[in-house]
């Protein structure tokens, strides 16, 4: 056994740890820049009625069937079909959900 292959350090878990928190803080930046994809099609089966993101905007009353055409809708619209079909209460709370889900993900992989 080699001492020391694959053990994290101290110094190792401080780093990963700022950098998430760092990426935790800027986390509005971040969201805002994700518009072809509020979320994971697995986010979208596990937190709502839909099996995928194309679902999801199928189904949103809105005339185009993309991210872009669900975030065009009054911010009512939007938060009433989010508060209807998912276990979120509105369009903002999603989309930080997802984005923290897409967070964890990347500092575990």
């Amino acid at each position: 056994m080699v001492l020391g292959s694959g053990v994290k350090t101290h110094g190792s878990l401080h780093g990963r740890f700022t950098t998430a928190i760092q990426r935790a803080l800027t986390l509005e930046t971040w969201v805002s820049r994700s518009r072809e994809r509020v979320a994971s099609d697995a986010f979208i089966r596990r937190n709502t009625e839909f099996d995928s993101v194309d679902g999801f905007c199928a189904a949103c009353p809105s005339d185009d069937d993309t991210v872009a055409g669900v975030q065009r809708l009054s911010a009512d619209e939007r938060d009433a079909f989010v508060a209807r079909t998912t276990d979120f209460e509105t369009w903002a709370e999603m989309e930080r959900s997802a984005a923290v889900e897409d967070l964890v993900t990347l500092q575990n992989g």
